[in-house]
């Protein structure tokens, strides 16, 4: 997971390559799906904290557990999605 968030931290700072096939709709996608995982750990923690403050609320906490859960989630799956094909196709060139 850490690999992962470097990765994902170098592709927000327009450092990470985009995918070697080079089609305009698949680094969109690969980019929303950067963007969702980034955003629902945030957004977990402050539905969690808004549930604890809230007395509890069963559907506030739950809401925060899954997108604390999500949100690695998402950035695996980004990770294999658009960073795989680029190490493979380095591995193919040296």
């Amino acid at each position: 997971m850490q690999r992962t968030l470097g990765r994902a931290y170098q592709r927000l700072q327009g450092n990470h390559p985009r995918r070697p096939d080079g089609h305009r709709a698949t680094e969109l996608f690969c980019d929303a799906l950067l963007l969702l995982g980034v955003l629902a750990v945030p957004v977990g923690a402050w539905l969690f904290v808004w549930g604890c403050v809230a007395r509890f609320d069963l559907v506030r906490l739950g809401g925060g557990v899954v997108f604390l859960i999500l949100g690695p989630l998402v950035l695996l799956l980004w990770e294999r999605l658009a960073w795989e094909p680029f190490g493979k196709r380095l591995s193919q060139l040296s």
